[in-house]
């Protein structure tokens, strides 16, 4: 069975799946805002102090007009937020939404560019807890910047409300986070009914070679418990554990969630996973349990996640959820 369909992406996720880094376009044409084209702001006062993730405090003098993403997931923030035209760089890896692509690439995942990224002249950047080592370098070049490094949903509302107050738009953010909350509280409620022994054990393949799953205290291990699984690396102390053949088959689990745009974008079949030496005693190959899922969906920190969490809880409980 499929859930969703492939999209081409080189090796994302064996960091951390890891945050991937966005930053948007260079000079102000199509990517920054025009006269005509401004984001609506909430009017606040600047100067603003905010308090980023890694506990540091940021004094923004005034609000935001040009702003550079280090990571897929804090893009997909931004052009939620309606922050898009403000956009003026990104990394290579920030495909979504489609006019992320457009945007100027400041360089890789995990190797932005230093210089491209003070050639844009942004008065804002938002990087990830992977860009550490960047950030004395961006800080001594005058730069103003946000470390978001949210691991959990909870964590995921808190960067949009804290890019939301940092860009002078609390409204529209508190609306953002309202509704993702609203739709997760959707799934709660139905996942609710499911009795414990009738939740199916669930094998998340992030990637094949050698094979690896999700720990207890990853975004994906928290979106399948919600869903109503229980994860089958939930007792795996890393956060991408590598497992062998024998452990998976011992475990027998129920159902496979097999994820797609981790590595090489290649989405295996059910019929390759059944063909696995073995796997055919497997009760998600002998009951047709086998689901695919864009890895993004279910492994960036943005407000897709929850995207992932209804495409999962479909699958696991497709009675409950239509």
């Amino acid at each position: 069975m499929s859930i969703g369909f492939a999209k081409n992406k080189v090796l994302v996720c064996m960091v951390i799946v890891w945050v991937v880094f966005s930053v948007t376009g260079c000079s102000r044409g199509a990517n920054a805002p025009s006269d005509k084209e401004t984001v609506q702001t909430s009017g606040q006062g600047y100067p603003l102090t905010i308090t980023d993730d890694m506990g540091r405090q940021i004094i923004l003098t005034a609000e935001p007009t040009r702003i550079v993403s280090l990571a897929p997931s804090n893009t997909e923030i931004l052009y939620a937020l309606g922050l898009g035209p403000k956009v003026v760089g990104n990394t290579n890896y920030c495909d979504y939404p489609e006019e992320a692509k457009q945007a100027y690439k400041v360089g890789g995942f995990e190797d932005p560019s230093l210089e491209k990224i003070v050639a844009v002249m942004p008065d804002l950047v938002l990087a990830s807890d992977i860009h550490m080592q960047l950030l004395k370098a961006m800080e001594d070049a005058g730069l103003k910047v946000v470390v978001l490094n949210a691991k959990t949903l909870e964590g995921v509302y808190s960067n949009i409300l804290l890019v939301g107050n940092a860009a002078g738009i609390d409204n529209k953010a508190a609306e953002l986070t309202g509704d993702l909350k609203s739709r997760v509280d959707a799934v709660s409620v139905r996942i609710a009914k499911v009795a414990n022994d009738q939740r199916p054990l669930v094998y998340y393949e992030l990637w094949y070679e050698p094979y690896m799953s999700a720990g207890k205290d990853t975004l994906i291990a928290q979106l399948i418990r919600l869903a109503g699984g229980i994860n089958m690396t939930d007792d795996n102390i890393e956060p991408y554990p590598k497992l062998s053949e024998e452990v998976i088959i011992k475990r027998n689990p129920t159902v496979m969630i097999n994820s797609y745009g981790h590595g090489s974008g290649a989405l295996i079949s059910p019929e390759q996973v059944a063909s696995r030496q073995g796997w055919s005693q497997i009760d998600f190959v002998k009951n047709n349990r086998i689901y695919t899922i864009e890895a993004d969906l279910v492994s960036l920190a943005g407000p897709r996640i929850v995207d992932g969490l209804e495409t999962m809880a479909k699958a696991l409980h497709p009675s409950l959820i239509k």
